[in-house]
């Protein structure tokens, strides 16, 4: 009995502990960007830090998602008239089943893909459907929240004003 009641004294204390340290993070416009929980496709994790001081923008995408997949054909003509304004980051929310890899090659993506496996940026970025970008400024600001197709006047300013 007294064992019993340690060991459920050590379970809630460890449930509290891992509640209390993980923080809800949100995007929200005009806010420090939520961080990313992905990993590239090589299965090394992947930080927004690796980017810190550039203008990122993050595009969810889906395989199933056809308008998804000529966004990210633009986004990659852009980054080539454009090299040094925008960094591309495309992320994969097909779940932890899907063959990212094998999605990339037969599309023939040619940009950064990362794989939000379990959905933890999705959730954090509030992900209603894709395509949806976030463009990050250099201070790791949220900027911009694009659901739906970047419209084409607004791409140009981006790429073209950073």
């Amino acid at each position: 009995m007294k064992f019993s009641r340690f060991l459920l004294f050590c379970l809630l204390s460890a449930v509290t502990f891992l509640l209390a340290s993980c923080k809800e993070e949100t995007a929200t416009i005009g806010q420090k960007a939520p961080e990313i929980a992905a990993f590239d496709l090589q299965g090394n994790k992947v930080s927004l830090q690796q980017w810190q001081g550039k203008t990122l923008l993050l595009s969810f995408w889906s395989e199933t998602c056809g308008a998804c997949i000529s966004e990210l054909k633009t986004l990659e003509q852009m980054q080539q008239r454009y090299p040094d304004k925008i960094q591309l980051v495309a992320i994969n929310v097909d779940g932890e089943k899907a063959d990212t890899q094998a999605i990339v090659n037969k599309r023939q993506i040619q940009q950064f893909v990362i794989k939000d496996q379990m959905r933890i940026t999705a959730e954090r970025y509030q992900l209603v459907g894709t395509p949806t970008a976030f463009v990050i400024g250099p201070q790791g600001k949220i900027r911009y929240k694009f659901e739906g197709l970047i419209p084409q006047n607004e791409l140009l300013n981006l790429f073209t004003q950073g």
